[in-house]
This record gives C-alpha cells, sequence and structure tokens, in this order.
C-alpha cells in the first residue's frame, strides 16, 4: 500500500532515497553514504530507534536500507526520506510499520533543520494517506529518555494525536516503562478536518 512518493506544503517524501543518475551499484554507495553522513550527525536523535541500531559503517547502511524497501514491497514497513519541497537534500525520515489496518510511525528530522515545519508536515501527508487508504489507528511511541522527546510529545499534541494505554508493533517485555505511546485514529482525524473546515468557514464569514 506504501505509495512511493507523496508531497505536502514544505515536504516531499520518497519511499526510496534520490541518488543522481549512476550505475547501480554506484548508486546504491552514494545512496548509503549521504544517509550515513546525515545519519551519524543525528545519532543522539535516532539512537533509540531499533532500525538505526547496530549500524557501523555505509556498507551496513546500504544493507539496512535495501532492507526497507524489501519490506515496503511486503507490505510491512517502511522508510519514508524527507525532502524539502522540490530539494534533493535529505533532511531526515518518517518509518512506518503495518498490522493489519494498524500503522505504528516514527520520525526524525536534521537537529539542523527543526523549526521549519518538516516534521509537522511529513506527518500530516503521511497520515492523510493512511487513513484514505484504510488504515484505522496510528500509532506513535518515543522513548521517554529521548534528549528530543519533549519537543517529539510537543510535536504530536500539536497534531491532535493524544496519549493512551501503551500499545505498540513488535513489542518486547518492558517496553511499556521506558516509552510513552500516543495515537490518532481515523475516527479522530474525520472530526479534527470536520473541524478544520468549520474554522474556515468562520474565518470567511468573519470577513
Amino acid at each position: 500500500m506504501f505509495a512511493p512518493h507523496l508531497s505536502g506544503s514544505r515536504v516531499d517524501l520518497q519511499l526510496n532515497f534520490k541518488a543522481p543518475n549512476l550505475s547501480e551499484n554506484e548508486k546504491s554507495v552514494k545512496k548509503a553514504r549521504a544517509f550515513y553522513v546525515l545519519l551519524r550527525r543525528n545519532i543522539r536523535r535516532v539512537h533509540f530507534l531499533d532500525e538505526f541500531c547496530g549500524i557501523k559503517d555505509v556498507v551496513q547502511m546500504k544493507e539496512t536500507m535495501e532492507g526497507w524497501l524489501r519490506s515496503a514491497e511486503a507490505d510491512s514497513k517502511a522508510v519514508y526520506y524527507i525532502y524539502p519541497h522540490g530539494e534533493d537534500r535529505c533532511v531526515g525520515c518518517l518509518m512506518l510499520k503495518k498490522q493489519g489496518n494498524v500503522v505504528e510511525t516514527s520520525a526524525w528530522t536534521d537537529a539542523e533543520q527543526t523549526g521549519k515545519g518538516y516534521y509537522e508536515d511529513s506527518r500530516r501527508v503521511m497520515e492523510k494517506f493512511l487513513f484514505a487508504n484504510g488504515i484505522k489507528e496510528i500509532i506513535s511511541r518515543f522513548y521517554i529518555g529521548n534528549p528530543s522527546g519533549i519537543a517529539v510529545e510537543k510535536g504530536l499534541r500539536r497534531l491532535n494525536y493524544a496519549p493512551c494505554e501503551f500499545k505498540g508493533i513488535d513489542t518486547k517485555p518492558g517496553d511499556e516503562k521506558i516509552f510513552k505511546t500516543y495515537h490518532k485514529t481515523a475516527e479522530m482525524y474525520v472530526a479534527e478536518m470536520a473541524r478544520t473546515v468549520q474554522q474556515k468557514l468562520h474565518r470567511e464569514t468573519s470577513r
């Protein structure tokens, strides 16, 4: 179900990492090298995420990125790379795990690119796509000890996610003690869109 490309007002989301048009082997290595540099610069922000545990060099980065693409093709999980709208400069990624009609998400953006709306726009683009394609609930967990955890929680609240009883896909024993969980259901999303329409109409009639 994962679309290869999605666009918002601020970001483009790509299922596969952009790279110059080189031979396939060179292209794959170039992708891995470019993303590995971004990853290492932001390691404190992402090292709690299972997807990045154990990545020590460009070779492992290449293998991991190829695995993400295979998982997306198998409709189980995917990684979307975040680009400022119309640019080729990757600034982070959005990760999805799918189980039935539930999707768990996590996201991060480059520490040098925070405050520009990329995180929020990427989530809005993704949830619009997911709910339009039959997903009933989006879950977002974050590690309580994450240095940017407070900012993540504020971001989720701004996006109208609500705290809920601990849940997650592929959880491990003890996870409920170190993660907080927020969620948004399809019903919550529909209500949110209705409020947005009402607010827009109110503004227009108040002019």
